[in-house]
């Protein structure tokens, strides 16, 4: 066996081994952390039934509170100025 035939021999399977591994881990989720899946840390929604009463209830709380501000401006708002600054006036231009 020459040198090449030796050195071919051993470095052909190793650069497989490697590929394998790489792919492997490529398309393996165990590698991954849980930000470059679309995952939250922590208490997760499971499905989408529950994210869709979550975002209904928050939808809810937010048309009621709308319909606080728009009882509140419809009947009037009164402002007091405590404070002005100078006013000044200029001239019109002749």
């Amino acid at each position: 066996m020459t040198a090449t035939r030796k050195y071919s021999s051993f470095v052909k399977p190793a650069a497989l081994v490697l590929g394998g591994l790489l792919a492997g881990s490529l398309f393996s989720d165990a590698f991954r952390p849980a930000a470059a899946l679309g995952q939250e840390k922590g208490d997760s929604m499971t499905n989408a039934l529950e994210q869709r009463k979550v975002m209904i209830d928050k939808l809810t709380s937010i048309n009621d509170r709308m319909t606080k501000i728009e009882a509140a401006l419809s009947s009037g708002i009164k402002v007091k100025v405590t404070e002005m600054p100078p006013v000044t006036m200029k001239e019109a231009a002749k």
